[in-house]
């Protein structure tokens, strides 16, 4: 896996991309395919890596196809696949970075088990054209070989990240160059450029960042944009950078929630569904007997304040006290 001088790196990619002819024939300049990774790690134990997130350009399916303003139709040609380990499905960042994981811009989340994620990466680098397939385990995954180019924005971060869940890019991926977004745009070790500020020079508007299916999509995107803009004018990529300085906006978010799917060996769990709601019949409840008294001697009280009143309009007789009717009075009338 060779790495270069960053200006030719970026000659490199713009040969492979077909933007500049190449100085001269080299094999490993036909026919590639771009890998981009990102990962996110679980903030407060590292080893815990939360999300994966992988971007795929195959040159072949650009062949032919101008570009347009900043690259927008090659950008359309881009794969995206985010996965996310279902043991760790609880860990949430939020005390250093605001992650977003259910926001995955480019697609579905694919949930899979942390012991098929390195299977699922060797498949990707093996045949990064069926990126779409490659966590279907039981699909077969078949072509000839091709020139793989791993991409990221800080690579040795995402290489060890890589090695948390078992996947070594040396030994389990036939990577023929590695390439660091962080150089191409002119930064090192002691001066790292993050993705946002690049993302803002290039003229890109990204939103949901901190998503690994996100940011490796971006990164993927501002190479192909750093590619272009150099070639149309050399030294524009770091002049663009250095317009954008000091505090930068807060990140935009879109609150989306992608939809999700279950891979590999995961199994989607049963959803309790609610009963159906069943209409209930008011029946009517036996009389009380209680109540039946109640009411009878009521209706005999109204009865006998009738006749009073009657009688004292009448004059013929001085209004007695009203009688009290029993239950039992009632119910022999009755």
């Amino acid at each position: 896996m060779a790495n270069h001088h960053p200006n030719q790196d970026l000659k490199t990619v713009q040969h492979m991309l077909g933007i500049e002819d190449a100085p001269s024939t080299k094999a490993s300049l036909s026919n590639a395919v771009f890998v981009t990774i990102d990962c996110e790690a679980f903030e407060h134990v590292q080893s815990k890596i939360t999300e994966i997130g992988v971007a795929v350009l195959d040159t072949q399916d650009i062949a032919g196809i101008k570009p347009g303003t900043d690259g927008r139709r090659w950008i359309k040609k881009i794969k995206y696949a985010h996965y996310r380990p279902i043991q760790y499905e609880k860990l949430r960042n939020k005390n250093f970075i605001k992650g977003c994981a259910e926001n995955f811009n480019f697609g579905s989340t694919s949930w899979i088990n942390l012991g098929d994620a390195k299977v699922v990466l060797k498949r990707i680098f093996r045949h990064p054209s069926q990126l779409l397939e490659a966590a279907d385990l039981s699909t077969p995954l078949s072509g000839p070989a091709r020139n793989v180019v791993f991409v990221a924005h800080g690579s040795s971060n995402d290489t060890a990240y890589l090695r948390q869940v078992g996947f070594s890019l040396s030994a389990d991926a036939d990577v023929g160059l590695s390439v660091d977004t962080q150089r191409l745009a002119g930064g090192s070790k002691k001066g790292s450029i993050g993705l946002q500020r690049l993302l803002l020079s290039l003229g890109l508007d990204p939103f949901n960042l901190h998503n690994a299916g996100n940011d490796a999509g971006y990164t993927l995107q501002s190479m192909i944009v750093m590619a272009l803009r150099d070639a149309a004018a050399p030294g524009s990529v770091v002049a663009g950078l250095q317009k954008v300085q000091g505090k930068l906006p807060p990140p935009k978010y879109n609150p989306v929630t992608a939809p999700h799917i279950w891979t590999g060996t995961t199994v989607q769990p049963h959803i309790e569904m609610p009963e159906p709601a069943v209409s209930r019949q008011i029946q009517s409840t036996p009389t009380d007997a209680t109540s039946v008294q109640v009411k009878a001697e009521r209706k005999q009280r109204k009865r006998a304040l009738r006749a009073a009143r009657k009688t004292a309009s009448a004059g013929d007789v001085e209004q007695k006290p009203l009688p009290q009717v029993s239950a039992r009075t009632v119910a022999r009338r009755e």
